[in-house]
């Protein structure tokens, strides 16, 4: 890659530091995703920035592998109140949250995992209730046995599941099943998720990441540069086509239906309500 183009690690850290801290070994990029150095809590300002993370990843050829992981015992499991206080979700909700925030971040978000032109691997540490796609796109996903998905946009936030949910899970589940995990709320459980195809091994907790960097040295390290960035180009090419025709489409309806009812504009609601009911 011509120098001019290119990134390095020194310089890309900074710039993520507050939700990413990376460890590399020889050609292998470990991105672990954090708040305060705790399990990340998802807010406005990381959902922006994994677009820009992603794209300087990938930029910088001395990136071969990527290991995507959490901190603690959650991969996903709270939101950040305050970011989304700050940029207005408890106010009315405007053509700005839906397009400048929802629509403009969310289509462009899961194409920052799907650009990625080396192979990917997910460590799941814990649950995740939002987001999924963080975890599910890789190729490569293992996990630990307290890991769990929820899916709160109909359950949680009484809204249209349109920001690409309704794609990952028809994919991964099938048609029927995907549509009542969607609706009813329930809770996958890890051992479920290895039987359904979701993920690929359970691993001990504290075996996750060693699990995690052997394959990342011993399954894709030995291929040549070529054979790593070619085989997962053809990999991921069935998933960059059904998102390129499905994610605006279902991105938008969600927006859209938000302007007529915004749950967390009315009294007593609050967004890590999606969180408590899960745990109920």
């Amino acid at each position: 890659m011509a120098d001019l183009f290119r990134t390095r690690l020194e310089d890309y850290a900074p710039k993520y530091e507050s939700f990413l801290k990376f460890t590399r070994r020889g050609n292998v990029l470990e991105a672990r995703f954090h708040t305060n150095d705790g399990p990340l809590k998802w807010g406005l300002e990381v959902h922006r920035g994994i677009i820009p993370a992603m794209r300087d990843i990938n930029d910088d050829p001395e990136n071969e592998v990527l290991i995507i992981t959490g901190t603690g015992d959650e991969f996903l499991g709270a939101f950040d109140r305050e970011s989304w206080a700050q940029y207005g979700f408890y106010d009315e909700f405007t053509s700005y949250h839906a397009y400048d925030l929802f629509y403009r971040d969310q289509t462009r978000e899961p194409f920052a995992l799907i650009d990625l032109q080396i192979p990917v691997i997910t460590a799941m540490n814990g649950p995740s209730v939002v987001h999924a796609e963080l975890a599910l796109l890789n190729d490569i996903v293992i996990a630990t046995p307290n890991t769990s998905f929820y899916e709160g946009h109909w359950d949680g936030l009484s809204i249209v599941p349109g920001d690409g949910t309704h794609t990952l899970w028809r994919e991964l589940l099938g048609p029927n099943r995907y549509r009542y995990f969607l609706y009813m709320g329930n809770t996958i459980t890890a051992e479920q998720a290895l039987d359904w195809g979701v993920i690929g091994e359970i691993v001990p907790p504290e075996q996750l990441l060693e699990r995690a960097w052997y394959i990342a040295e011993n399954v894709f390290m030995p291929k040549s540069r070529l054979h790593r960035r070619l085989g997962r180009a053809v990999t991921i090419q069935h998933i960059r086509e059904t998102w390129t025709r499905e994610l605006s489409f279902g991105m938008a309806h969600e927006s859209l239906a938000c302007h007529e009812s915004w749950p967390m504009n009315q009294a007593g609601k609050d967004i890590n309500d999606l969180v408590k009911l899960k745990q109920d």
